[in-house]
C-alpha cells in the first residue's frame, strides 16, 4: 500500500461511523432540481419515523406536511440557491402526523473543482426548547396584557435607568403617551428628578437591593403611593394614584362610622382577629348569625377553642399563610356552628394593622346554600347522566337510525340500528366522517343539505343514499335539525330502501299503464271514474279531463246497465270475475265490443277501497277469429282431402282388398263433394257388363244389379268415355225400373264419369244428389282426383291380381321342378322311393314344432327336397359302390355340400334353402362334415333334418339289409344325442313321433 492511499479514509469505516451518529441528518443531490435525497442515517429514521426507503428520492419539503407557509422556507431556498450554510427552525411532521420543531442546519459539500455537488443537512430536535419560548412569550403577553389592564401605574428600568417598560396607567399619570417615554433615560428626561425624593428612593432601592417607599409623592398635580422593587436586570416601580385619598383621609372619620355600619349589616360574615394569639377581637352580625354564638363568647377567643373548623390542619395552612405575610384567597372551608352542623363558606383573610396592632381581617362567604344547590346539581346531572343512558338504549331499540353529526361531519353518536341498516356497529361510526359511508354520487347534494341546515333555512326530510358494510346500497330518508348555537345536527335516518324500491316498482307500473293500449280505469267504490289512462282515451275518444268524476255507466249501453252494476257489486264485495266480453259507447256513438276486466283495488288492511278496469278492444279480433275460422274450415275440409287421399294411397300400395280401397274412396266422395248417394261400376272385360261393385247413401242393395255396355246412365257413360252432367234427372228419360228407383231413393240430379286407366276403360263413378245440382270448378277437381284415385285402385289391384296368378304359376312350376329333381336322385341313388318326399314332410313337421318361423317352411321343403343335389357332382363308382368306401372315397363323397352349394348359389330364389344341402352331414359335437360345425354354430333347420333322415334311413329296407323297427331306430337316434345330434331336437321329435302315433 502506498502513502497516498494510507492517507484516504477508510470508506467502509467512514459508513459505519455516518450510521452510528446519534444526530440525525441527511444528504442531497445538489446537481439535481429537486434536491431529492439521497441518504439519511437511521438517528434521523428515529427521528421522522420514516424508514430510509420511504425517504430516498423525495424533497425534504414533504415533511412539512401542510403546514407550507412557514416564513423560514425563503430562508432555506436562498441558502440552497446560494450555496452557502444555513442553520433554521423548521416545523416539520413525523410520519404518525405528530409536529416537531426541527432545528436544520445545511452545509454545502463542494468537489475538487469547487462545484457544490451535495447538501449536508443536520438536524436538532429543538421542540421542548421551540414550546418553552412560545410559552414565555405568551407568558410576556399574558403579564403585559395584565400589566395594561391594571389601574395601578407600572414601569421598569433597566440597570441604567432607561425605561424598558411603562403601561398606559402610568402614562396617564405622566400625561404623555407610553411610545414617548419608552426607552428613554429617567434623569434624561425629568433631570430635577435626581434630587426628588422619588429619584432618591430609586437610587436606594438600586444600592440596597431592598424594597423603598415614597408615600403621598406629589408630581403634576397628582399624589401617588410609590413602592419600587429591586431586582437584578433593573427596577420595577408601581405608582398608585392617591390623589383622592387626601380628600379620602378628610373622609375618613364619616367613612369609618359609614364603615362600621356597613360591618354590621354586611350580609358576609366579617371577622377581626389579632394574629398574635388568633382570638376574636371583632366579628359582625352575619358571623353571629350564621355561627349561632353570641358576641360575648366569641370576643377574645378563638375558632380553635370554639371548634368552627372541621379540618384543623387546613386552619394552620391558612395561619402558616399569613405569618408568611401571605393572603389568602378564596379558599374554600368546612365549619361546624354552635349547633354543630355543618356549613360551607369562601374565605378570604388578609393581614391589616389595627390601632398598630397586626391583625387579620377574614369576609366569609356563606356558600352552604350553593353547595347543597351543587350537589343537589350533581344528583341531577347522575341523573341526567342516567335518564342519557336510558334514553340512548331507548334509541337503540328504535328501528331507525338516530345520530348527532359535528361541524366536522363526522358523526358523534349513532345508535344500535346503524348495525342492522348499514352493517356498522355505533362504535364503528363514531369519530368517523360521513363521507366514508355516503354513495360517492349522493355526497355533494348531502353537504348541501347539511349547510342549508346549519344554516337555519327551514328543511324537509332529505333522502340519499348510504354504502351498506357488505357493499350494497341503502337508501336513508333523513330528518335533521341544528340547536341555535349548537353547530350539531341532529338526525334521524329510516331505511327506506325497500320502499324507494316499491316507488319505482309503482313508477314502473305507473309508465306501464300510461303506456299500454289498452284502457285501464280506475274506479271508486261509487262507480265514479278517478283515474284514465291515454289507452282510455284512444279507445273510448274521451279525454281525462271529460270523464274523471264521471260514473263509469255513461259508457255503457243501457241494455248493459244493469249487468254492469251487478259487476261492480261484485267487485265491491272483494270478488273478481273472469274476463268477459261487452258492448261499450264511445264519443263518437260508435257501438264497440270490447274485454273488460274488473278487480277490486284492496289496502293494506285488504279493504276494498275502489275497482280496476281493464279494456281491450276486440272488434278486429273477433273479425279476425271469423276469418281464421273460416280459413280453418277450409284447411281442415283440406286436411280431410289429403288424409282421406293418403289413405287411399296407402291401401292401394298395400295391395289391399279392392272394396276396401274403392269404399274409402266412394267415403271421400261423400265427405268432401257433399254427396248424397255415390256408386262405382266396374266393367267385365269378357263379358263387355257394368256391374256395381260398391255403392253409399242407397237404402236399396244394388250389387245383384248390372249393366250393358251403352245401357242406362252409367253405360252411356262408358261407351262416351267423359263425364255425364244431369242437374235434374226429370229432364231425361230413364226406364221405368231405374226411374222408381230413383224415385224411391229421392235422387233428383246426376253426375256420372269413367274410370280409364292406361286408356281403358275400367268403369264409371256416379255422384247422385236428392237437389238439383251444378257442379263447381272446385268439386270438378276435387272429383277428378278421386276418379284418379279410382282407376290407379282399380288397376292397381287387377294387375296385383294378375301378378299374384303368374308368380303362383311360377312357383308350382319351380316346386313341380325340385320335386322332380329329388325323385331323380332318389332314383340315381338306389334309395327307397319317396324317401325325399317322406324326410321333407316329416322336416317340416318337425320344423313347425321347433317354432321356425311360418315364413321359412317353403324354404325348409326346398332344402329337404334338394338336399342331396350335391350327389350329382360324385362319381358313378364311389356314389353305386356295394362295398366299403376306401379313404380316397369318402373324401369325394364328404364333397357333395359343397356341390350342392356350387349348383345352388346361382339360383337366387334357393339361397334360403341352402342351409339343409350344405349343413345336413354336420354333427353336435363337431366331427361333421364339410365343415366341421359344432353345436347351436350349426344352422337349426340342417340339426333337425339330420335327425329326421337317419331316421327315415333306417326304418327303409336298402339293398344291403333290412328296415330296423321304430323303437330300434329311436332309441340309436337318442343313444346319438349329444354327440350326432342336438339333444333338444331329439326330444321334440321324440314327442312329436308320440304324438302322431296311432
Amino acid at each position: 500500500m502506498d502513502h497516498h492511499s494510507a492517507s484516504l479514509p477508510d470508506l467502509h469505516l467512514l459508513s459505519q461511523a455516518l450510521t452510528a451518529n446519534v444526530n440525525p441528518f441527511i444528504i442531497t443531490d445538489a446537481q439535481q432540481l429537486d434536491m431529492p435525497i439521497m441518504y439519511v442515517n437511521s438517528a434521523f429514521e428515529q427521528l421522522s419515523g420514516y424508514r430510509a426507503a420511504e425517504i430516498i428520492g423525495r424533497n425534504c419539503r414533504f415533511m412539512q406536511g401542510q403546514d407550507r407557509d412557514q416564513d423560514v422556507r425563503r430562508e432555506i431556498r436562498l441558502a440552497l440557491v446560494q450555496g452557502e450554510s444555513s442553520t433554521t427552525v423548521v416545523r416539520n411532521y413525523r410520519k404518525d402526523g405528530t409536529l416537531f420543531y426541527n432545528e436544520l442546519t445545511l452545509s454545502p459539500l463542494r468537489d475538487a473543482a469547487g462545484i457544490l455537488t451535495h447538501f449536508v443537512g443536520f438536524q436538532n430536535d429543538v421542540t421542548a426548547r421551540e414550546e418553552a419560548k412560545q410559552q414565555a412569550a405568551r407568558a410576556q403577553q399574558q403579564m403585559s396584557a395584565t400589566l395594561e389592564r391594571m389601574t395601578d401605574g407600572f414601569v421598569a428600568f433597566d440597570q441604567d435607568w432607561n425605561i424598558t417598560y411603562v403601561n398606559a396607567a402610568a402614562a396617564s399619570m405622566a400625561a404623555r403617551q407610553a411610545g414617548e417615554v419608552k426607552g428613554q433615560n429617567l434623569f434624561a428626561l425629568s433631570p430635577l428628578s435626581t434630587h426628588l425624593p422619588i429619584g432618591l428612593a430609586l437610587k436606594k432601592a438600586q444600592e440596597t437591593q431592598t424594597v423603598q417607599q415614597v408615600l403621598n409623592y406629589s408630581a403634576m398635580g397628582k399624589h401617588a403611593d410609590v413602592t419600587i422593587y429591586p431586582g437584578q436586570d433593573g427596577i420595577t416601580m408601581f405608582l398608585r394614584d392617591v390623589t383622592e385619598s387626601s380628600k379620602a383621609q378628610r373622609e375618613l372619620q364619616v367613612s369609618e362610622e359609614r364603615f362600621f355600619k356597613v360591618f354590621q349589616t354586611s350580609p358576609i360574615s366579617i371577622i377581626i382577629v389579632r394574629r398574635e394569639d388568633q382570638h376574636f377581637i371583632d366579628v359582625n352580625e352575619e358571623f353571629l348569625r350564621r355561627s349561632g354564638y353570641r358576641r360575648e363568647a366569641i370576643i377574645g377567643r378563638s375558632s380553635k377553642d370554639l371548634g368552627l373548623w372541621a379540618d384543623q390542619a387546613d386552619r394552620e395552612v391558612i395561619w402558616d399563610k399569613l405569618d408568611k405575610l401571605q393572603s389568602t384567597q378564596s379558599r374554600e372551608i368546612l365549619f361546624h356552628d354552635k349547633a354543630g352542623e355543618e356549613g360551607y363558606g369562601v374565605l378570604s383573610l388578609v393581614s391589616v394593622q389595627v390601632d398598630g396592632e397586626a391583625c387579620a381581617i377574614g369576609f366569609v362567604r356563606d356558600i352552604t346554600e350553593e353547595k347543597r344547590a351543587q350537589r343537589r346539581l350533581k344528583t341531577s346531572e347522575e341523573h341526567a347522566q342516567n335518564i342519557a343512558a336510558a334514553l340512548q338504549r331507548t334509541l337503540d331499540l328504535s328501528p331507525d337510525l338516530i345520530a348527532s353529526i359535528g361541524s366536522d361531519n363526522c358523526f358523534i353518536t349513532a345508535s344500535a340500528a346503524s348495525n342492522r341498516i348499514l352493517g356498522y356497529a355505533p362504535e364503528e361510526l363514531i369519530g368517523h366522517s360521513i363521507l366514508d359511508f355516503i354513495h360517492p354520487n349522493d355526497r355533494a347534494e348531502t353537504f348541501a343539505e347539511a349547510w342549508q341546515i346549519r344554516s337555519g333555512e327551514v328543511t324537509t326530510t332529505f333522502q340519499n343514499r348510504y354504502l351498506h358494510k357488505s357493499g350494497s346500497v341503502v337508501w336513508l330518508e333523513w330528518s335533521s335539525m341544528v340547536l341555535p348555537g349548537d353547530g350539531i345536527v341532529y338526525s334521524v335516518g329510516r331505511d327506506i330502501t325497500q320502499r324507494r324500491a316499491a316507488e319505482e316498482d309503482q313508477a314502473f307500473l305507473v309508465a306501464i299503464v300510461q303506456a299500454s293500449h289498452n284502457a285501464i280505469i280506475g274506479l271508486s267504490l261509487d262507480g265514479t271514474v278517478r283515474s284514465w289512462n291515454p289507452g282510455a282515451e284512444e279507445l273510448y275518444g274521451y279525454t281525462a279531463a271529460e270523464v274523471i268524476g264521471q260514473p263509469i255507466t255513461f259508457l255503457v249501453p243501457a241494455e248493459f246497465q244493469i249487468l254492469e252494476m251487478e259487476l261492480i257489486e261484485r267487485a265491491r264485495r272483494g270478488e273478481r270475475d273472469l274476463p268477459f266480453e261487452a258492448w261499450r259507447v264511445t264519443k263518437s256513438g260508435k257501438q264497440i265490443k270490447v274485454m273488460v276486466t274488473i278487480s277490486p283495488v284492496l289496502n293494506a288492511a285488504v279493504q276494498v277501497v275502489g275497482f280496476s278496469k281493464i279494456a281491450r278492444d276486440i272488434t278486429a279480433l273477433r273479425a279476425s277469429e271469423h276469418e281464421v275460422e273460416a280459413l280453418n274450415k277450409d284447411l281442415r275440409d283440406q286436411l280431410r282431402h289429403v288424409t282421406g287421399l293418403q289413405e287411399i294411397d296407402r291401401s292401394i300400395a298395400a295391395s289391399a282388398d279392392l272394396d276396401v280401397t274403392l269404399g274409402l274412396i266412394l267415403d271421400n266422395v261423400m265427405q268432401r263433394l257433399n254427396a248424397d248417394a255415390v256408386t262405382v261400376l266396374l266393367l267385365d272385360q269378357h263379358t263387355l257388363t257394368l256391374e256395381y261393385a260398391a255403392a253409399r247413401g242407397f237404402t236399396t242393395a244394388l250389387h245383384d244389379l248390372t249393366l250393358q255396355l251403352g245401357e242406362g246412365l252409367g253405360g252411356q257413360v262408358a261407351v262416351d268415355r267423359r263425364p255425364m252432367l244431369i242437374p235434374d234427372l226429370r229432364t231425361v228419360t230413364l226406364s221405368p225400373t231405374w226411374w222408381a228407383m230413383l224415385q224411391k231413393e229421392r235422387i233428383m240430379a246426376y253426375y256420372g264419369a269413367p274410370i280409364i286407366a292406361k286408356g281403358t276403360v275400367l268403369g264409371v263413378i256416379e255422384v247422385l244428389h236428392r237437389k238439383p245440382f251444378d257442379p263447381s270448378a272446385a268439386w270438378l277437381e276435387t272429383f277428378g282426383v278421386l276418379d284418379d284415385q279410382a282407376a290407379i285402385a282399380v288397376d292397381s289391384s287387377w294387375l296385383f291380381t294378375e301378378l299374384e296368378r303368374k308368380n303362383l304359376e311360377l312357383r308350382l312350376a319351380y316346386d313341380e321342378t325340385i320335386e322332380g329333381w329329388a325323385r331323380a336322385l332318389d332314383l340315381r341313388d338306389h334309395e327307397t322311393e319317396g324317401h325325399s318326399r317322406r324326410v321333407t314332410e316329416m322336416t317340416v313337421a318337425l320344423c313347425q314344432h321347433l317354432s321356425v318361423p311360418p315364413e321359412q317352411l317353403m324354404h325348409v321343403r326346398r332344402g329337404a327336397l334338394l338336399h342331396d343335389i350335391g350327389k350329382m357332382g360324385v362319381p358313378d363308382a364311389v356314389l353305386l359302390k356295394p362295398g366299403k368306401l376306401t379313404e380316397d372315397e369318402w373324401v369325394l363323397m364328404k364333397k357333395h355340400p359343397g356341390y350342392a352349394v356350387d349348383l345352388l348359389s346361382p339360383i337366387e330364389f334357393l339361397h334360403p334353402a341352402l342351409e339343409i344341402p350344405q349343413s345336413h352331414h354336420e354333427k353336435w359335437d363337431g366331427s361333421g362334415y364339410p365343415l366341421g360345425l359344432k353345436g347351436e354354430a350349426i344352422p337349426l333347420t340342417a340339426r333337425a333334418f339330420a335327425v329326421v333322415d337317419v331316421y327315415d334311413a333306417l326304418t327303409s329296407n336298402r339293398p344291403y339289409r333290412q328296415a330296423w323297427t321304430r323303437e330300434r331306430a329311436l332309441e340309436h337316434i337318442q343313444d346319438g344325442a349329444g354327440t350326432h345330434f342336438d339333444p333338444a331336437v331329439v326330444t321334440i321329435f321324440m314327442q312329436m313321433l308320440h304324438q302322431s302315433a296311432p
